[in-house]
């Protein structure tokens, strides 16, 4: 009794317990102290049929004479674990009368969990909605669940066979995944109008590989069409990249030539002219920046320079730029700088610019009388922000107004307050939308107020570090624009540009400032004069035929390789990206100039690149 595993129990006729093995005490729990005590009364088993209802099983063997089993009694100790038993009731004879019973206890509980849990892993298999197949080393397939051929269902393809569902080369997979012991995944296999990925699994030790199928066909059209889109949106970024340098080409030719015809001796009439032709040129140029801004956001391209700025001198530019419309309407321009306002900061100068023209261009548009009023303020001080400065920008105007409805969606791309703004008073849409983007790429938010009739007034905030340098930055719309005096000196100047109208325009600036000119057609050209002649600077257009700019530099700059000398080339390029700016640098160039050219800024470039080379 004491050998045995299970628990034996005596029982005496009246089913209380006479005496039990040591096992039959730990399954119980109760030592000792359970002799005397009615067996069902602890354990409370029954046994039940159809015929009977349910009954003692002590009774049952006594009424019968025979042996009872009970297979499987779910029954819970006083300490609350829980048990899973088989109990089997023999009749104890003495003289044959029967005096009680043998109960034999048997713990089932750890090995029906172990059933359980393996009937789990194999319905796991059996119940997964996607396919699982097995084979053996040879190829044989041994199992495929109810997802593999519910899926072949499907697809139409339960007639097929299950290799159907594989790659055709599936047997040399099999063998390359057992002899490495290294599993396969996402083997992907085209049905028709199905694709379906294949993750192989080797189960070395059995000879046996397990396949995992996945049916992808969502997430390769979904992939396609993001494939699709990139394609699409690069093609788009290509077309705004050439169209961008296209148009600028013949730009470059209208506001340069109109540039010089200003300075030159005209009539009255001939000059309101080529005034009103010029402003034509800088609306359209503007429209050809806009829709190139946009293109930047859209692509999540958009990016900041870094400069000094003079505050000053950056909106005394703007409303110099601006007051000609505004006198024309009759209008007043005012500006308003609190006291507090630091000189300069270090910012984007260029784009800050941009935010202000545009708003203050939009006041005077949609005003017919009245004023426009820019006012700026420190928001917070050094102090509070250590790293930089938050400055608040405001315009004011006296113009016709928006509604709310019309305020909530002014922001948006291609939005106007009303489907007769852009007939009545021309614009893309877009400049708003670029102004709130360029505002929150500068750590600011931008709102608008407005009462229909009465005016808008446009509040905007912008973060910007302190500057570091301290120098007077001079306005672009200054006397410095028409000054024929203020030459760069008796230069020699090789001009590398395919375009006639681009070497008029170049040439004839450079011409008034002071320098010599000399041109060449194609990059072979300009490699070959260079070789010849000794130039102080070389104007290169990026695209020529035969050999374009980046090649030319980079020949030039092979060719000085190993020697002290150093030919300083500016690029002409109608690109305005960063990359392909940065695409020039990496060239060899020293410095960019974007198309349309301005006499000022090409002062400017030669002046900064020669005092930079002589240094």
């Amino acid at each position: 009794m004491e050998s045995v595993p299970e628990g034996i129990v005596f029982v005496d006729r009246e089913n209380r317990i006479v005496s039990m093995n040591s096992v039959a005490q730990q399954l119980l729990g109760r030592g000792r102290t359970v002799i005397g005590a009615g067996f069902h009364d602890i354990l409370r088993c029954f046994t039940s049929s159809e015929q009977e209802a349910a009954q003692c099983p002590f009774n049952r063997m006594v009424r019968t004479g025979e042996l009872v089993v009970i297979p499987s009694h779910f029954w819970k100790r006083e300490d609350d674990t829980q048990f899973e038993l088989s109990l089997s009731f023999w009749p104890r004879m003495q003289d044959g009368v029967q005096i009680g019973a043998v109960v034999v206890v048997h713990d089932l509980t750890t090995a029906m969990e172990i059933q359980r849990d393996v009937q789990r892993a194999a319905r796991l298999a059996e119940d997964a909605p996607n396919p699982i197949v097995e084979f053996d080393e040879t190829g044989s397939v041994l199992y495929a669940n109810h997802g593999m051929l519910h899926v072949m269902e499907q697809w139409g393809l339960l007639e097929s066979g299950i290799e159907a569902m594989f790659p055709p080369n599936l047997s040399t997979m099999l063998h390359e995944c057992l002899e490495t012991d290294v599993s396969l995944a996402r083997v992907e296999h085209v049905l028709v109008n199905h694709v379906i990925a294949w993750s192989l699994f080797p189960l070395k030790e059995l000879g046996l590989v397990r396949a995992y199928g996945l049916d992808i066909t969502s997430d390769v059209a979904l992939r396609r069409a993001k494939e699709a889109a990139e394609e699409s949106a690069r093609a788009k970024s290509t077309f705004l990249a050439t169209m961008s340098h296209e148009l600028r080409t013949p730009m470059n030719g209208v506001l340069g030539c109109t540039q010089l015809l200003k300075d030159s001796s005209l009539s009255d009439q001939q000059r309101e002219l080529i005034e009103t032709m010029h402003r034509s040129a800088d609306a359209l140029l503007t429209l050809v920046n806009d829709i190139l801004d946009f293109s930047k956001i859209e692509a999540g391209k958009m990016t900041l320079e870094v400069a000094d700025v003079n505050l000053r001198a950056l909106i005394h530019d703007v409303m110099t730029l601006t007051e000609g419309v505004a006198s024309q309407k009759g209008l007043g321009l005012e500006v308003k700088i609190a006291s507090d306002v630091p000189e300069e900061f270090r910012g984007d100068p260029i784009r800050l610019r941009q935010i202000l023209f545009n708003l203050v261009g939009n006041a005077i548009k949609f005003t017919k009388r009245g004023r426009v009023v820019v006012a700026v303020s420190l928001q917070s001080t050094l102090s509070d922000h250590p790293e930089g400065v938050i400055l608040q920008w405001s315009v004011r105007d006296t113009g016709i107004g928006l509604t709310s409805e019309q305020q909530s969606q002014l922001f948006k791309a291609y939005a106007q307050a009303e489907a007769s703004t852009a007939r009545r008073f021309g614009g893309t849409g877009l400049g708003l939308m670029i102004c709130r983007q360029l505002v929150e790429l500068m750590g600011g938010t931008i709102t608008v107020d407005s009462i229909v009739g009465e005016g808008s007034i446009f509040r905007y905030t912008t973060h910007l570090l302190p500057a570091i340098h301290r120098e007077v930055v001079a306005s672009l719309s200054g006397t410095d624009q028409h000054g024929e005096g203020n030459q760069v000196g008796p230069l020699r100047v090789l001009v590398a540009d395919d375009n006639e109208i681009n070497q008029v325009v170049a040439c004839k600036f450079l011409q008034k400032l002071g320098c010599q000119v000399e041109l060449a057609r194609t990059g072979h050209e300009a490699v070959e004069a260079i070789s010849r002649t000794a130039y102080d600077v070389v104007l290169m257009d990026c695209e020529m035929p035969e050999m374009d700019g980046y090649e030319a530099t980079r020949e030039i700059r092979r060719r000085e390789d190993g020697t002290p000398s150093h030919l300083p080339i500016i690029a002409l390029t109608g690109h305005t990206s960063d990359d392909d700016a940065q695409k020039c640098l990496a060239a060899g160039m020293d410095a960019v100039l974007t198309k349309p050219l301005t006499l000022p800024t090409l002062r400017t470039s030669l002046k900064k690149l020669l005092l930079h080379t002589h240094s």
